[in-house]
């Protein structure tokens, strides 16, 4: 019997190791940041009962790779035949819950804006990972499938393994618990990400032990948090301005991100470009009554009308054009160009 292990450096490392050093059949890794930018971890590792019993296995296998005073070890549980180790760790705004040399470590970030606050998630996987083949052996000590990799080139031979423990790997390797598993919840809403939305502010990855390596070079993920007093101060002054109708399209955009969103130091103190802010939200009423929202966000966004980086100048051109333009006649033409030229046969 043979099978390919990834193998990873570091913290992702001495989680994966668990598979082989303490029959780990899973390990979650579960990381919260809040929107003060305090962090929350907590670590899993499931291990079969009655393999790797010696006592702070888990935590001697992670324990360069933690701040200090930063963690606590939780009681063992059962999980079925599962003994379950855990750790749980919290750091305040700008500490961390890692050693400055672990890598990799997951890393957070947030940018203020005028109408919302993003938050960033990432995790890099180790530069230059690679597969490792782990080679299970017979009891004579042949392998069944290859040779082992040398050591120092992530091979690792398991030699003297009897019938009943080569089961229970074939098992741990089969089970759909199997592998390394990360999440990383934020606050507001992600927006972005490369791995699995399974609630609104939580991304998950799954990292299978066996098989080829990820193709990503790293675990991300983007939210957005709106600032509703900084959309309640904008809608005042819309209002101000004898604008009100706008104020649903205001919270409507913001809440697509397809309306200015400016990077700011202090929402509360920041200028208000009302002008700026009426001409966009025209322009997003339009098309949303022409194409519908779904379209109408994917316009705004490629005429580069929402977002961080927003041209006064480009949204008041826009506008312009617009005026006096029935936008829905227009569009109603093009579908019946479409549908008499498809039902045509041209």
């Amino acid at each position: 019997m043979s099978t390919d292990l990834w193998r990873m450096t570091t913290l992702a490392a001495a989680l994966a190791a668990l598979t082989l050093t303490g029959g780990c059949i899973f390990v979650n890794a579960q990381f919260t940041l809040d929107p003060d930018g305090t962090q929350h971890a907590r670590v899993e590792a499931g291990m079969l009962e009655g393999v790797g019993e010696e006592e702070g296995d888990f935590t001697a296998q992670m324990g360069d790779s933690l701040a200090e005073g930063k963690w606590q070890a939780l009681e063992d549980e059962m999980r079925g035949q599962w003994r379950v180790k855990t750790l749980v760790g919290e750091a305040g705004p700008g500490e961390s819950l890692f050693a400055p040399d672990a890598q990799p470590q997951p890393e957070f970030a947030s940018t203020t804006h005028l109408l919302s606050t993003e938050f960033s998630f990432a995790m890099p996987l180790p530069e230059g990972a690679e597969m490792g083949p782990v080679t299970v052996t017979q009891e004579d000590g042949a392998a069944a499938d290859e040779a082992p990799a040398d050591e120092g080139e992530g091979g690792v031979q398991l030699e003297g393994m009897d019938q009943a423990l080569e089961g229970m790997m074939t098992m741990m390797m089969s089970s759909g618990e199997a592998g390394l598993h990360f999440s990383a919840r934020l606050p507001g809403e992600i927006v972005e990400t490369n791995g699995t939305i399974v609630t609104a502010d939580r991304a998950r990855w799954s990292i299978p032990l066996t098989g080829p390596p990820p193709e990503m070079a790293a675990m991300s993920a983007i939210s957005r948090l709106l600032n509703w007093p900084s959309v309640g101060r904008l809608g005042g002054e819309l209002t101000a301005a004898g604008r009100w109708d706008l104020v649903p399209a205001l919270i409507a955009g913001v809440r697509r991100g397809v309306v200015p969103d400016p990077v700011v130091a202090d929402p509360t103190a920041a200028a208000l470009n009302v002008t700026m802010y009426i001409q966009a939200l025209e322009i997003l009423t339009a098309l949303d009554a022409a194409v519908g929202p779904e379209i109408s966000t994917d316009i705004m966004r490629t005429l580069g009308l929402g977002g961080t980086d927003v041209d006064a100048a480009r949204v008041a051109a826009i506008a312009e054009r617009l005026e006096g333009m029935d936008l829905s006649a227009e569009t109603d033409a093009e579908v019946t160009r479409w549908l008499l030229g498809r039902l045509g046969g041209n």
